[in-house]
């Protein structure tokens, strides 16, 4: 297929770009020689374009159709690898791949994408980020004339793709420990019914929301990859970042070596974990007046800050102008992040 398409781009090209002249000669008006010199060129352009596609793009060959299978049974999105595909952008993505493992960040990021659900392997979400915060500095750095301000936009821009992905986590990380109570309910449930360990996992990962049912889906696929039960329930554990079901894990495995009664002590661990989110969430609200005075104490100096300079700039130039102004705005940016600290101290407690 690959040789039929370099035959017919090269066909084309040689067609188009050796008729288009000989029959502008041949026109009776100029126009029609425009008309064909731009046809010519435009056929030209797109069997160039074929070419390229031909010599530089992936082979579909039986490993990377191996590895598209295995991927999907072990519960990895299809879409995955999508950026990867396209030739003109997979130098890049494998290169921010590879610096990001060469610092140590390969982890972290993987973790984040799996946790917030995002079908993108690192490579292509730090091009992603990346990208866009250079589109973004661009913009503004050609709207305001200013290449400092478009430095200061793509910086914010990759700051809050980051904040974004690490909330999207945070918020699944939640959600996966507010149900599992739920979660081992079910299992235990499941297993005074007369089901096994196995059929439990599946019951859940096809009865328990989201996204549990997701987490408890890629550990089936795993164990039907080969890997037991109790390794895919503690990547699960590990992935989510979950103290307390990890805790349940290590009571299923301990159970499976010695015995017992597992369905009695995952609804033991379920009515404790209970207690302790209930605990947690009346903690949360005593604790709520507390933490809104520490966002409004926290932000307001910096929204000040930034509404006097956009507005009243000329109030704050003189400030910003003198050694003395610069170092009381260090000292009130470091004492202002110790305040934060020290409120977000006061009002968090650990349960």
């Amino acid at each position: 297929m690959r040789r039929l398409l370099a035959v017919v781009s090269s066909a084309m090209a040689m067609l188009l770009v050796s008729a288009a002249p000989a029959l502008a000669q041949s026109g009776e008006s100029s126009g029609r020689q425009s008309a064909l010199i731009l046809a010519g060129a435009i056929g030209a352009g797109v069997a160039l374009f074929l070419l390229i596609i031909i010599l530089f793009g992936s082979s579909a060959g039986v490993e990377r159709d191996l590895r598209g299978r295995l991927g999907a049974l072990s519960g990895d999105d299809e879409d995955r690898g999508r950026l990867a595909r396209i030739p003109l952008l997979r130098r890049f993505v494998t290169g921010a791949e590879d610096i990001a493992r060469d610092r140590g960040f390969i982890n972290q990021i993987e973790t984040a994408l799996d946790q917030a659900n995002m079908p993108l392997r690192p490579g292509e979400a730090i091009a992603g980020i990346i990208g866009i915060a250079a589109i973004a500095g661009l913009l503004v750095m050609v709207y305001q004339q200013s290449p400092i301000w478009g430095g200061i936009t793509a910086a914010a821009v990759l700051g809050v793709s980051v904040v974004m992905i690490q909330g999207v986590a945070a918020r699944h990380k939640a959600k996966f420990e507010n149900q599992l109570p739920d979660t081992l309910n079910l299992l235990s449930t499941s297993l005074r019914s007369g089901y096994s360990l196995l059929q439990a996992v599946e019951a859940v990962a096809a009865e328990a929301p989201e996204p549990t049912a997701r987490e408890f889906g890629r550990a089936m696929n795993e164990t039907r990859l080969g890997r037991s039960p109790v390794a895919a329930l503690k990547q699960v554990a590990d992935r989510m970042e979950s103290l307390d079901f990890d805790w349940a894990v290590l009571a299923i495995s301990i159970q499976r070596e010695v015995g017992g009664n597992l369905a009695e002590v995952l609804q033991t661990a379920a009515d404790t974990m209970l207690q302790r989110n209930r605990l947690r969430r009346e903690m949360k609200a005593l604790t709520a007046e507390g933490r809104v005075s520490a966002y409004v104490l926290g932000t307001l100096p910096l929204f000040l800050f930034a509404f006097l300079f956009l507005t009243r700039r000329d109030y704050l130039q003189p400030m910003l102008d003198s050694t003395m102004g610069l170092a009381a705005l260090g000292a009130a940016a470091f004492m202002l992040g110790v305040g934060i600290f020290w409120l977000s101290k006061i009002v968090k407690v650990d349960v």
